[in-house]
């Protein structure tokens, strides 16, 4: 609105809008903030899908109980994940109307990986493929492929790991998930697909800032998914002799030992955090950060 026409229509405003302070929102989103579902107090002995990439300490910890240090679940977060179920269901929606397929909606399961030597333990691997298309009429490809079942996968993201970075150039600095899947969602839809015995597999990317969307479509590897089972047995293996991971990402804790910096300048040269550091629910715990005697 600009100033001229906020100025024709502020007596109007004045008389209709009630001033609110900081308090009184505050009061209010103390109420709308609160989580929907109560916390579970179950200790994890699991693994799930989205596991599988993540940092073995991390693993670690989680998967043998211990407490977060650096809870990240807050109402922000609370609310992006509200706007992607919002997304998904949308997309849902779309495949529903795909001809000659049945469209099965949030399918979970789980894949028991037994002992096996050299490892001590079992464990379950978890996970939940947000849809599945079955064909039903003969003659129905879709894209192409010749197949009778197809796992499918929906992402919501921002534009930045959307989009692939060019500089001035236009040489590529950064590869989006436009144009190329991010690891971790590669991983979880492979995991997905070896888990309902399925070859293919439909990457779904929703751009939240322009809702451009992009397909990636893969085929199963199972020597891949075999090396994630591995990694994640090795994790249960440690956790049995109690051996901590050595840390794979580097973080600089600041002087104070209170938070870890973005960034640490020594001489010349800037060094950075890994991102992994910075946004992990375990983040005081590996570090050593806020001791308190």
């Amino acid at each position: 609105m600009k100033i001229e026409e906020f100025d024709k229509i502020k007596e109007l405003y004045d008389e209709s809008i009630l001033e609110l302070t900081k308090e009184d929102t505050a009061d209010l989103f103390k109420y709308l903030d609160k989580p929907i579902q109560w916390k579970s107090n179950r200790t994890r002995r699991t693994f799930y899908a989205s596991d599988a990439t993540r940092c073995e300490r991390q693993l670690f910890y989680s998967v043998s109980g211990e407490k977060e240090t650096n809870p990240s679940i807050g109402p922000k977060q609370l609310k992006i994940f509200a706007l992607g179920d919002a997304i998904h269901e949308g997309i849902s929606e779309r495949y529903k109307k795909v001809g000659g397929w049945q469209f099965y909606e949030e399918v979970p399961g789980e894949i028991h990986i037994p002992k096996a030597e050299p490892h001590e333990n079992d464990f379950l691997l978890h996970y939940r493929v947000d849809g599945i298309l079955d064909r039903f009429a003969g003659d129905k490809d879709i894209m192409g492929i010749d197949a009778d079942r197809m796992i499918l996968e929906f992402k919501s993201i921002a534009d930045f790991p959307y989009t692939t970075g060019k500089n001035k150039k236009g040489d590529i600095y950064w590869f989006g998930a436009k144009d190329v899947p991010k690891y971790d969602h590669f991983a979880q839809l492979q995991l997905g697909m070896y888990g309902e015995s399925v070859k293919y597999g439909l990457l779904h990317y929703y751009n939240k800032n322009n809702s451009e969307e992009a397909i990636h479509v893969l085929k199963l590897n199972e020597t891949f998914v075999h090396d994630l089972i591995q990694r994640m047995w090795e994790v249960m293996d440690r956790i049995a002799r109690g051996e901590l991971p050595e840390r794979p990402f580097k973080a600089y804790p600041n002087k104070g030992k209170t938070a870890l910096q973005k960034t640490k300048k020594e001489g010349e040269k800037t060094f950075k955090s890994d991102w992994h550091c910075l946004y992990c629910n375990y983040a005081d715990m590996c570090w050593g950060l806020n001791k308190t005697e």
